[in-house]
């Protein structure tokens, strides 16, 4: 007696992402002579399969994969007490194995700039990819940035704090496999540099009070310079004068005063100046009369004479 029978097919190929479960392995029964007993097998490289413990039924549901995995099915028919062995054809399940690459780093920027554009690690592994940015204001919530579709990004002008992630998808036999990169934080430097006070008028040759100051709040530590102008426009550093408040000198002509205030943040300085003070110096001549005289007791002397006074 001849043990005539086919094992049936096993289907089918499947792509899947790294880490996910496949469909379950489908069959067409086996015909023919004899009873039907099953063992699956798996392969890491489609040449040499071993048994798969327990895996005993005519189909089978592989679990989470992480690498390309062969499978077929082994069918056993008994007949009068003596076993035949086939196998079925093998199927393929590919995993689309990849590295998203990563971006980097992070950055401290002073507010209303624009940071360096955000370089990358290139992906490496299967597929092909294709990028999206996405943005936060609070490090947990991203959305994405339209047009943002390339390896790398530019970000724009920057007024406040704003991480970035990149997602890259890896398309391989038609299915799409997603991961995203590590975060990047640009912190920008919001500082207010606070205010001086205020106008003054003074005599020529006094001393004007002391300025005083609204402190700085915000980002960073705080360092001060103070700066003069004789119009206004033009202004120069007050050697030495590096405190928060500033007490001028005696004064012979009008004066402008304003503070720069560095903030220091992460290592990266960001200035920003106070409004201006001006110190209004009264610059006058008194003129002067004449002239000496010498008159008899009793008789009037001439008008006195003068020259007007000028100036302020």
């Amino acid at each position: 007696t001849v043990n005539n029978f086919t094992p049936g097919l096993i289907s089918a190929s499947q792509t899947i992402c790294e880490g996910d479960t496949p469909a379950a392995l489908t069959a067409t029964a086996p015909a023919g002579d004899g009873a039907f007993t099953f063992q699956w097998q798996d392969s890491p490289d489609g040449a040499t399969f071993t048994d798969i413990g327990g895996a005993t039924t005519a189909t089978y549901s592989p679990g989470a994969l992480t690498a390309d995995t062969w499978y077929r099915r082994m069918v056993t028919s008994t007949l009068n007490g003596v076993p035949c062995t086939e196998e079925t054809n093998a199927i393929r399940i590919t995993v689309n194995n990849f590295d998203p690459g990563s971006i980097g780093s992070d950055q401290t920027i002073c507010e209303n700039t624009a940071p360096a554009a955000i370089t990358s690690v290139t992906p490496s592994g299967d597929g092909v990819f294709t990028y999206k940015w996405y943005s936060s204001a609070d490090g947990v919530t991203f959305a994405v940035i339209p047009g943002a579709v390339s390896e790398t990004y530019s970000p724009g002008l920057l007024s406040a704090d704003t991480w970035y992630r990149r997602e890259v998808t890896s398309t391989l036999n038609l299915k799409q496999c997603v991961e995203t990169t590590n975060d990047v934080r640009i912190t920008v430097n919001n500082f207010l540099p606070g205010s001086i006070g205020s106008d003054q008028t003074i005599c020529e040759g006094v001393v004007p009070a002391a300025l005083t100051s609204v402190t700085p709040t915000g980002d960073g530590a705080f360092t001060y310079q103070w700066k003069e102008s004789s119009d206004g426009i033009l202004f120069t550093n007050i050697a030495g004068a590096t405190l928060e408040t500033f007490a001028p000198p005696a004064l012979t002509a009008d004066t402008w005063y304003k503070r720069e205030v560095t903030s220091t943040l992460n290592g990266t300085p960001c200035i920003e100046e106070t409004n201006l003070v001006r110190i209004t110096v009264i610059n006058f001549a008194p003129g002067s009369i004449s002239a000496d005289q010498t008159i008899c007791e009793g008789t009037a002397p001439a008008a006195f004479t003068s020259v007007a006074a000028t100036g302020d």
